[in-house]
């Protein structure tokens, strides 16, 4: 009768390979990390994280990326603070805020694109000398940012208040875009998105935040608004925070380069008639940062951080004097 040669590992031999698998398979099987992402309906945001699911960036960059819904941008402090969203998109000055108070939240550029004073066709307003006597309508509040960047501006190139010369109102961009068109307003600051709304329906740009910031010596691409996320969480993903952020520029390089691709995601936009639909996606394409703007981005923040205070006063920058370090994201191995 045939006997195996096979014989027993020893106690010694088993045990070692026993603990080799035991280290192996939690490392092969581990799930990647969930992270919430704070989305606003027909934000642009939205437009990005529909490119991700779609063509599996998340689970290609090792994460699993869900909602969550935000009633508006400004929902999303509270997400962020109230640790309902790992991720959310908010301007880097408040981070700075944050930071500046004890709370360590980072930040990663997203956009470049900015607003600009939109008027009706055959207006005379073309410059910021021209707004003076003028009703003028501000999206944002009194210490706005794109606001207090275009007032620095004036006093810049034309010795001009805009707060004394123009009359000044603040309001939601609906209602301010609802005036201007009804012709109880001469012009209206307001953001991007909503700026391609109103060229939808012939209104034209006369003048833009970056030509603003080009005046005061800073880049014309403000990347302003971008990713917010708690820096300890982000160390803690090890490489899934980076993952995301990499995944979401590689869905805006999609958005930027396939014309095909803005039919999939059209009904994320809020854009039912065709010439709205291509001023959001033209104004979207040209905001598309690269590590060139990113770069330029932080070489200038304590310059354009300086300039709102001095702009808009300790209310601004919310008592902070100066930036703090660590606002921008520099990756995991990079310790933030």
């Amino acid at each position: 009768m045939h006997r195996s040669s096979t014989r027993p590992l020893p106690l010694g031999r088993r045990a070692i390979l026993a603990g080799v698998s035991a280290l192996a398979v939690p490392a092969l099987a581990a799930d990647p990390p969930a992270i919430r992402l704070g989305l606003v309906q027909f934000g642009t945001v939205q437009w990005i994280a529909g490119v991700i699911r779609r063509h599996g960036l998340d689970a290609a960059h090792r994460f699993r990326l869900t909602a969550v819904p935000l009633a508006s941008p400004e929902s999303g402090r509270i997400a962020i603070m109230g640790g309902q969203a790992e991720i959310v998109v908010l301007d880097w000055p408040f981070v700075a805020v944050q930071r500046g108070s004890g709370t360590r939240l980072s930040f990663a550029p997203l956009s470049a694109a900015t607003g600009g004073i939109m008027v009706k066709p055959g207006s005379d307003i073309r410059s910021l000398a021209h707004l003076k006597g003028k009703r003028l309508g501000v999206a944002g509040g009194p210490i706005d940012k794109s606001w207090l960047v275009m007032q620095a501006a004036a006093r810049k190139l034309h010795a001009l208040d805009l707060t004394a010369a123009a009359q000044v109102s603040y309001g939601a961009p609906p209602l301010l875009e609802a005036k201007l068109v009804q012709g109880e307003l001469d012009a209206v600051l307001t953001y991007w998105n909503f700026a391609a709304r109103l060229e939808a329906q012939g209104h034209v740009q006369a003048i833009s935040v970056a030509d603003c910031a080009v005046a005061l010596g800073l880049p014309p691409r403000l990347g302003l608004i971008g990713f917010v996320f708690r820096e300890e969480w982000a160390t803690g993903t090890g490489s899934g925070i980076d993952g995301f952020l990499a995944a979401a520029a590689e869905a805006q390089r999609i958005l930027a380069s396939s014309p095909a691709e803005w039919d999939a995601i059209r009904p994320l936009m809020g854009a039912p008639d065709e010439l709205l639909f291509e001023r959001l996606r033209a104004r979207f394409v040209t905001g598309v940062m690269t590590p060139a703007d990113d770069a330029a981005q932080e070489k200038s923040a304590a310059a354009l951080f300086a300039l709102l205070r001095h702009t808009g006063g300790a209310r601004a920058t919310e008592g902070l004097q100066q930036l703090p370090a660590g606002v921008f994201w520099r990756g995991v191995h990079a310790g933030g």
